[in-house]
């Protein structure tokens, strides 16, 4: 496939996922009384960029980066850490919030709240399949052909992620979500948080050459902090504390993550150092 296909095909890829959502607020505007967050716009919305993924490399013969197989062997840790950077970080960032009296928890008994994660995990996992296979199946590895710094892949992977969300924050999520910010507001810090964390999830999967790892990930973070926080109410937060403690949105939670991807970023460039190191001494050794 030539270069200037594959950018024509990543420009239409980010044209669609960036119109999907409006599609879906146009879908839902034409069919009145659907179900609350659970419309079929907001249906559309999700599955628009897995679709048009599929189409793209089915139309251009390009399956080779999407990811789809597992590769656990030697890869086992990078899986434990995908499963368990979320709950670490909440556990770590709750206790500090505790530590400072910013967060209280609700009266919810702990046998109640196991069962509710591991429900939401699970439906997760399935949700976060068809997010996953789009930005790291699809986006991130033709962002890598088009030879980009890793800066600016983060950078484009982390807005067009956020970007998706647009019709979510600003149409689809109920009024509910809004009493401390606006709708503007928060996909503004959507924005931040998800250029933040791109860069450990990008880094997982050049790590891997999986998307399996970023499922798992994305789905632990659904599943335990922003289940914890937003959806169930469990964690209780004062105003500071959702400031710089949120193990969702917090600065120094956000710090933490950027960090920790710069970590991955850091160990998958020794890994390749050594990996053409080695092609190199295989090469001047053969050429003996």
């Amino acid at each position: 496939m030539s270069a200037v296909r594959r950018k024509i095909s990543l420009i239409l890829f980010i044209v669609v996922v960036l119109a999907s959502g409006w599609i879906g607020v146009w879908v839902d505007s034409k069919l009145p009384d659907q179900p609350a967050e659970n419309s079929l716009g907001m249906g559309l919305w999700l599955i628009l960029p897995i679709i048009t993924m599929l189409i793209l490399r089915l139309v251009n013969r390009d399956w080779k980066d999407i990811g789809i197989r597992p590769n656990v062997k030697g890869n086992l840790k990078w899986y434990g850490v995908a499963i368990a950077i979320y709950p670490v970080m909440t556990v770590i960032i709750v206790g500090l919030a505790l530590l400072f009296h910013s967060a209280s928890f609700s009266s919810v008994e702990l046998n109640s709240i196991l069962p509710l994660i591991g429900v939401s995990i699970a439906g997760n996992f399935i949700k976060n399949i068809f997010e996953e296979f789009a930005w790291r199946g699809y986006l991130t590895p033709k962002l890598i052909e088009l030879k980009l710094n890793d800066w600016m892949l983060y950078l484009v992977s982390g807005l067009v992620w956020a970007l998706w969300h647009a019709a979510y924050y600003m149409v689809f999520l109920p009024d509910s979500y809004f009493e401390t910010t606006s709708r503007m507001g928060f996909l503004i810090i959507g924005c931040v948080l998800m250029v933040a964390w791109s860069i450990m999830y990008v880094e997982i999967y050049r790590l891997t050459k999986s998307v399996w790892p970023c499922v798992l990930m994305h789905a632990l973070e659904d599943g335990v902090p922003t289940l914890l926080v937003s959806v169930a109410g469990v964690i209780t937060l004062t105003k500071t504390g959702e400031l710089w403690l949120s193990p969702t949105t917090g600065i120094i939670t956000t710090i933490l993550f950027v960090l920790f991807g710069l970590w991955l970023r850091s160990i998958r460039i020794k890994k390749e150092q050594q990996i053409n190191a080695g092609v190199l001494n295989d090469y001047n050794a053969g050429s003996i």
